[in-house]
Formats: structure tokens, C-alpha cells, sequence
């Protein structure tokens, strides 16, 4: 990170591209797909090292951490858990070399947070599914290669599942790019009676519980870049106080700094601990979204 990233950071932080350079280079070194299974074409490692290598990368570029967490959280481990054999071959090699990114299609304009409302819907239809509905706020959708779309096949909680949608696909449309407040670009999907073969089912009726035990563990990884962020926030205060003076003594003299930086410390080890416990529990088998929640 600090040889082939540190340069460019900042430029890099905001700009609406996807770092495809970073990508590749994230894959030459093994760090994509580090919690998928190496039968899978990842590196079978746990969700600690994982988190790890996000909080690392991150502490030098937020941006180039974005792409490990985008290989090894979200949308890419619910297909590598439960995706088929087909689904695989088609896109996961893809993934994991840094050659494409996949979205997730999950918060509706009127559901929000609130995923069991979601109404985008899969009517049957001959060999396949109908799709019909709008996604927001969906990371990575500018330039996706596959959405990973939440549809209701059904009925309540019990009906929903998900679908894998090829960016080609005729019927669906992107709307225009808005940012969040990192800078990073999304736009909006409009699905317009898509056609999605059945084999491109990932999980049907009654999937709903595997789909956000899956974005459980993700949480982790938003939780690490943040964290990462802070420390680097706080080494870059703590460089600065330690050379510039005022009144003919040095920042980091003066007792009402040194009692913000050792709030700002013990703030920061706080959420590095919450966030660890958080990892290793699930690894030993104990996963928690409580204590995933109040890491994140």
C-alpha cells in the first residue's frame, strides 16, 4: 500500500472512476476473495484477515480498500455461498481477477432501509422470471458488470429472493449518476420487464434470511475503513502537533490538546476491539449481529 498507493490517494478518494488498476493489482496479491473458499478461487482465509487487510489498505488509501471490501463483502460473498456451479463459472473468476465488479440492487425509493417493503418484483414468465421495479443508493452500479438484485417472488418476508442481472441485459436502464458523500458515484436501476433465465436465480422464496446473514458479515468490512480512516486522521494530527509551535512551545505541549488526543485514542481502540470481537467470534463460529452492529 505504501509503495504502490499512497501516491495519488487523495485524487484517487474522489474520483467517480472505479481504480481498475487497483483492482488487478489487489488480485495479483491474493487480497480479493480472501473469505472465499479456494475451491471457489479465493484464498479460504478468515473474516479476520480480511478485515485486517481493509484496515491496512485504508489507513493508506480509502479508496483502493473500497475494492477489497467490494472482493471479499457484500454482494460477492452472498454469491460465493450460495450461488450455483453455473453462476460461479460465469462470474466469480471475473470478480476475484479485478476484471469486474458486481452491485447489489437492494434499497427502493419507497422502502429505504426497510428491505422486507421492497416491491421489485419476479413474475414468472416461460424459462424465466419477469423483473420489474427501481433500486437507489446502489454502490458501484455505474459501472457494474452484475446486479445482484433483491425481487419479491411472493408474498411477506417468506417471498423474497434474488436474482443475478447481466449489465447488458435488454429492459435495464441506469439513471443518472448522482454521489454519495464520499464522492463515489451510483445511479439508479430501472428494471423494465427484464428477462432473467431461472438458472439465474441465486436464491428463490424463503432466501431472505441467507441474503442478510450474508450483508451481517459485510458489516464488518464497512466497519474497517472507517477505523482505518480515524487512525489516519489522528497519526497526521499527532505529526503535525509534534512540529508546529504557538506561544514558543510545540502543539503537543499544551494539557487541553494532549486530553483530545487521548479521548481520540482511546475512541479509536474502542472501535478497533468492537470491531475485532466482532471478526474473530464469527470465525470460532459465533457470529453476532449485535456485536456486529455496535462495531460498525
Amino acid at each position: 500500500a505504501q509503495k504502490n498507493l499512497k501516491s495519488g490517494a487523495r485524487e484517487r478518494a474522489h474520483s467517480p472512476e472505479y481504480p481498475w488498476h487497483v483492482a488487478k493489482l489487489m488480485a495479483k496479491q491474493g487480497l480479493l476473495g480472501i473469505t472465499v473458499r479456494e475451491e471457489d478461487g479465493g484464498q479460504g482465509g478468515t473474516l479476520m484477515d480480511a478485515v485486517i487487510a481493509i484496515e491496512t489498505v485504508a489507513s493508506v488509501c480509502p479508496r483502493s480498500a473500497d475494492v477489497v471490501q467490494a472482493g471479499n463483502f457484500g454482494p460477492i460473498r452472498v454469491l460465493a455461498e450460495y450461488a450455483s456451479s453455473l453462476q460461479k463459472n460465469k462470474f466469480l473468476e471475473k470478480l476475484l481477477s479485478g476484471e469486474a465488479v458486481i452491485s447489489v440492487g437492494m434499497t427502493e425509493p419507497d422502502a429505504g432501509s426497510a428491505v422486507t417493503d421492497l416491491k421489485t418484483s419476479a413474475t414468472p414468465d416461460g424459462d424465466g422470471y419477469r423483473i420489474n421495479g427501481s433500486k437507489i443508493f446502489t454502490t458501484h452500479s455505474a459501472y457494474a458488470d452484475v446486479i445482484l438484485a433483491y425481487v419479491r417472488f411472493g408474498p411477506g418476508v417468506g417471498g423474497i429472493g434474488s436474482v443475478l442481472i447481466d449489465k447488458n441485459s435488454k429492459g435495464l436502464k441506469r439513471g443518472k449518476p448522482s454521489k454519495f458523500m464520499s464522492g463515489e458515484e451510483w445511479a439508479e436501476l430501472n428494471f423494465d420487464n427484464v428477462h432473467v433465465p431461472k438458472d439465474m436465480v441465486v436464491l428463490g422464496e424463503g432466501g431472505f434470511k441467507k441474503q442478510m446473514a450474508g450483508f451481517n458479515v459485510g458489516r464488518r468490512g464497512n466497519a474497517s475503513r472507517p477505523l482505518a480512516l480515524g487512525r489516519s486522521a489522528f497519526e497526521r494530527a499527532r505529526e503535525w502537533a509534534l512540529q508546529r509551535r504557538q506561544f514558543g512551545r510545540l502543539l503537543a505541549d499544551f494539557q487541553g490538546l494532549q486530553w483530545k488526543f487521548a479521548d481520540m485514542k482511546m475512541q479509536l481502540d474502542a472501535a478497533q476491539l468492537l470491531l475485532y470481537r466482532a471478526a474473530s467470534n464469527a470465525d470460532r463460529g459465533l457470529p453476532s449481529p449485535e456485536e456486529t452492529a455496535i462495531a460498525k
